[in-house]
């Protein structure tokens, strides 16, 4: 039998896109995976980028991690039983940066499996430019690059079967060598809020940026893992012949 895997990737809470979260709550609790991913910046951590914050939307710390929480006991109430994966991405990397730069006391008291209580609530931390593996997938947010030919240097990074985050863009490829084995790259969007993006012109986010999220089965034998991109179009997908829309 195989083993059922479900991947979400860039959620950007509290700045996600409600309606597309919902609707990949409504998929996941009829998917019923062995093994869920949530593969870096499920939190944005605004609270403690260096970058500038808009005064009329920017929250503190307390309230991103309330947010996250609760998301986080909608995944668990969805994956009981399941081997939950929290991968970091370079904005959970804000917290350690902000603590080594201005609050040095405080580095090795807070950290986000700290702050989100992870072990307790039965998940598996990576830390960020870390990865894990299920079956022969290898798992991370980034290879320190992003663009729309990041599934290719991943590919090449790993020269093994890859998923990443980071780049908010859906690809999947599968290339081969000279032996004829062949290997497969997949990225599976962001599940953010377009609308909330102030970093970069609007036009270019919705352009380049890809609204989804992925599923697959891994062959708990020989370790081959089958992955599907899941577009999500006009706040519809379809997961195993289904098809889902997101609700407010």
């Amino acid at each position: 039998m195989l083993d059922r895997l479900w991947f979400i990737s860039d959620v950007h809470s509290p700045a996600h896109d409600k309606k597309a979260w919902r609707l990949v709550l409504d998929a996941l609790a009829d998917f019923k995976p062995d093994v869920f991913v949530s593969l870096g910046d499920f939190m944005d951590l605004s609270s403690v980028s260096h970058w500038s914050k808009d005064p009329n939307t920017a929250l503190d710390l307390a309230a991103e991690r309330t947010v996250a929480e609760t998301m986080l006991a909608e995944i668990e109430t969805r994956t009981e039983g399941a081997r939950r994966i929290y991968v970091a991405g370079n904005h959970e990397d804000r917290l350690k940066r902000f603590l080594q730069d201005k609050a040095p006391q405080f580095f090795n008291v807070l950290d986000i499996p700290k702050l989100l209580r992870l072990e307790e609530r039965g998940w598996e931390y990576v830390p960020y430019k870390q990865s894990v593996k299920v079956g022969k997938l290898h798992i991370t947010h980034d290879v320190g690059s992003a663009g729309r030919y990041n599934v290719y240097k991943a590919l090449d990074t790993f020269q093994s079967p890859v998923v990443t985050g980071h780049t908010h863009r859906l690809g999947y490829v599968v290339e081969g060598d000279a032996t004829g084995d062949s290997q497969v790259s997949a990225q599976f969007g962001w599940l953010g809020d377009v609308e909330q993006v102030d970093y970069m012109h609007r036009v270019k986010a919705r352009r380049d940026w890809t609204l989804g999220f992925g599923y697959g089965y891994v062959n708990p034998k020989s370790g081959y893992a089958y992955l599907v991109p899941v577009p999500i179009v006009d706040y519809t997908a379809v997961v195993e012949g289904r098809l889902y829309r997101g609700r407010r």
